[in-house]
């Protein structure tokens, strides 16, 4: 936004510039709409850097947002992972605890 501003300003002085040298050399009326054409055409090139400028910054802000978006995601798939290991966890210690409890039983009919 700055810069398009400043093109502007760079534009209109350059064209003011202009004007006073055609001016102080009697410069023709064909000159001076010459000079303001260009000026206009400079102007409105700032305008549009200027709009592609927003329009970019637009883009930013949403491709932000989603990147916001997919980290919650991915957060809360962590999240789900990690309780699904804790359990997974919990149930190994269970089966480990049965398998120890079926094997001292196995022996102790094997005893008899």
């Amino acid at each position: 936004m700055n810069q398009a501003r400043s093109y502007k300003m760079f534009s209109l002085l350059g064209t003011s510039l202009v004007c006073a040298a055609l001016l102080g050399g009697c410069a023709t009326t064909d000159a001076l709409n010459k000079a303001q054409a260009s000026a206009d055409q400079a102007s409105k090139k700032a305008d549009e850097a200027n709009a592609n400028a927003n329009a970019a910054k637009t883009a930013a802000a949403q491709a932000s947002q989603k990147a916001d978006q997919a980290n919650a995601t991915a957060d809360q798939a962590n999240s789900t992972a990690t309780a699904a290991k804790t359990e997974a966890d919990k149930a190994m210690q269970e089966v480990d605890k049965l398998a120890e409890k079926i094997d001292r039983m196995f022996k102790k009919t094997m005893q008899k």
